[in-house]
């Protein structure tokens, strides 16, 4: 039985600041959507494909040298080009439901609001690597950045993150957070935030509103 297609695709991505849950949401909505027989792909920035997953483990790990803040955006935007024209764009084009873990507002959240690097430009480094193709829906998690970091300590064990960005400091994270809202706040259309300090499945239920009226 063939599955139920989308015009064009759909393209939902999982955004917030470090602990939000978002692999969890993502991973709640892929059944539900699966349930009810559309074709889901799931994925993950960095990452993704092969050149992303190297690109994710020297972004996540490498501490050699300190990576500048324009060398990070651009390692971020390679493995972004690769994965949007080589596993993206095509699953979208036969009418698939693509979840993306992290997009390109992490890079303006991080990069641009955390780092300081400017805006605009990283807007047009963004347009540039996407192909012009942004999501139809964006998930922010919204979360106090003490619980957030909290919660991923809690997930590694106590045990020291190998993780250089979510080894950054409490203002970084705080910038980040930040940059979100503010994105929000700016594309309300595209952009739903969601308090994520609350029940697994209150959460659940808010995005799959959302991704309801997407569907039509």
């Amino acid at each position: 039985m063939p599955h139920k297609t989308y015009d064009h695709g759909l393209f939902i991505t999982f955004e917030g600041p470090e602990g939000s849950g978002k692999t969890t949401q993502i991973k709640l909505l892929e059944e539900r959507l699966k349930e009810q027989d559309y074709e889901v792909l799931t994925t993950r920035e960095p990452g993704g494909t092969l050149l992303g997953e190297e690109l994710r483990t020297l972004l996540m790990t490498f501490q050699a040298e300190e990576i500048t803040a324009e060398a990070e955006l651009m390692m971020f935007s390679a493995s972004r080009i690769q994965h949007i024209k080589r596993v993206i764009l095509p699953f979208l084009k036969r009418g698939g439901v693509v979840l993306c873990d992290r997009f390109i507002d992490s890079t303006t959240a991080y990069q641009g609001y955390a780092r300081g690097l400017d805006i605009e430009f990283i807007h047009t480094i963004n347009d540039f690597a996407i192909c012009g193709r942004y999501p139809d829906l964006t998930i922010v998690l919204d979360l106090d950045v003490e619980i957030g970091l909290a919660r991923t300590r809690e997930r590694a064990h106590g045990t020291v993150t190998n993780d250089r960005i979510e080894a950054e400091s409490r203002a970084f994270h705080t910038a980040v957070r930040n940059g979100f809202l503010e994105i929000a706040r700016k594309e309300p259309g595209r952009v739903k935030v969601f308090d994520a300090n609350r029940p697994v499945e209150l959460v659940q239920a808010d995005v799959w509103w959302e991704v309801y009226h997407a569907l039509g």
